[in-house]
């Protein structure tokens, strides 16, 4: 058990490695010139949304309506925290906006 613990303690945060991702991509390979620091939004959904719909089709239709339920409900709460943590000037995430 104990050993167990300790491999999940140096698992990796998911949400931060794609961050990362997201981030260096556009370091990479910048929207433009005028706006090195910004992201692509478009580009993240769809890309974000095939992902989802990849991992996911090998489901029945409703796990995926599950899935995709769930996926909804996390944006609206994640969104409303940042949002929150914005206001009150702390910084949510380290993408880059």
């Amino acid at each position: 058990m104990a050993d167990e613990q300790s491999e999940d303690d140096e698992r990796p945060c998911l949400h931060c490695l794609i961050v990362e991702v997201v981030d260096n991509f556009f370091a990479e390979y910048p929207v433009s010139e005028e706006t090195p620091d910004a992201i692509d939004t478009d580009e993240v959904i769809t890309a974000l949304a095939k992902t989802m719909a990849e991992l996911t089709c090998g489901q029945d239709a409703t796990a995926r309506q599950s899935m995709i339920e769930q996926l909804t409900q996390g944006i609206m709460e994640y969104d409303a925290e940042y949002r929150q943590q914005d206001a009150l000037g702390q910084a949510g995430s380290h993408a880059r906006h």
